[in-house]
């Protein structure tokens, strides 16, 4: 159902648009470094959620590490995503010159990934909250890759057509329907490319996996799911931050189902070995994750604290 577009969504999409007109006159890295010395302030005065932040990074690396790290780290992964967000402001002249100047291991992974869709139909992208997540997308639209994700449609319709516009049209299905799961099986059989993101805990019990040493946690089905669906190989891929305005993509072997194995043996499998690459990188860099999602990876599901 088409939802109604109301007087405050004008509004809200006007000023939106104005900050983005302001904004996509300065160049990308002078942005960046404006909001690297606001950030500067912000954490030193007056840290967003510090106890939570401080208490998800001393679960990952140990109780010792410092606040001065953990800062470090916080305030990075902040700038990070507001950059991401910057970039989409600037995603239409971000055409396959321009990721070929500024992301480092375009052309490798465009050739990577028309190989798979080349011999087994399709193919799974999993990609963490690493880097700037949504250039991955981008990187698919401009080499002419069919691209589907799940997702939810933004509050505001404006927003959320900007949204598509921004990520360059690639299709975006709604995660609540029931039909969704079928038209992304369809697109995999088809030749296309699905994104999803692993690393964020499932609100109910799904696949249980290991993370950051940690037994039982539950992450979602999805990546299993629609790889046995397709019976496409998983590609997992991460991308990196080098500064404001300069990436690289790193691409590990894909991960094949077993269709001839338990549905959920192999499930766990695919999701451990996924994860296991998400938490390599993670522990390399983490100021490329971003550590304040809501869906906290080591929250307990409410049954699991009773």
């Amino acid at each position: 159902m088409k939802q109604k577009v109301r007087f405050r969504h004008y509004l809200e999409y006007g000023a939106f648009r104005s900050i983005q007109l302001w904004i996509t006159c300065f160049p990308i890295a002078w942005t960046g470094a404006f909001l690297r010395g606001v950030l500067r302030i912000v954490f030193r005065v007056c840290w967003p959620l510090k106890k939570e932040t401080i208490s998800r990074i001393r679960e990952v690396f140990g109780e010792d590490t410092s606040v001065a790290r953990c800062r470090v780290i916080a305030r990075t992964s902040v700038w990070n995503m507001m950059m991401n967000f910057i970039e989409l402001f600037h995603a239409k002249k971000m055409d396959a010159a321009y990721l070929q100047k500024h992301l480092e291991g375009t052309e490798q992974a465009a050739a990577k990934i028309r190989a798979l869709i080349d011999k087994y139909g399709g193919v799974v992208i999993a990609l963490p909250h690493m880097g700037n997540w949504d250039l991955a997308g981008i990187t698919c639209s401009a080499f002419n890759f069919p691209l589907m994700a799940l997702g939810r449609p933004q509050n505001n319709p404006l927003f959320e057509a900007w949204l598509r516009r921004s990520r360059l049209n690639f299709q975006t299905v709604d995660r609540r329907h029931p039909s969704s799961f079928v038209r992304v099986a369809h697109h995999l059989k088809s030749g296309g490319v699905f994104a999803i993101l692993p690393d964020v805990r499932h609100n109910k019990p799904a696949v249980s996996t290991t993370v950051f040493g940690k037994p039982d946690v539950q992450l979602g089905k999805g990546l299993a799911k629609f790889a046995r669906m397709g019976n496409v190989p998983i590609l997992p891929v991460v991308m990196e931050r080098k500064s404001a305005a300069f990436h690289a993509v790193h691409l590990y072997d894909p991960i094949f189902p077993d269709l001839e194995a338990d549905v959920a043996e192999d499930a766990k499998r695919i999701t451990q070995q996924v994860w296991d690459i998400i938490e390599q990188n993670v522990r390399e860099k983490p100021e490329q994750w971003f550590w304040h999602n809501r869906r906290w990876i080591l929250t307990p599901l409410y049954t699991q604290t009773r």
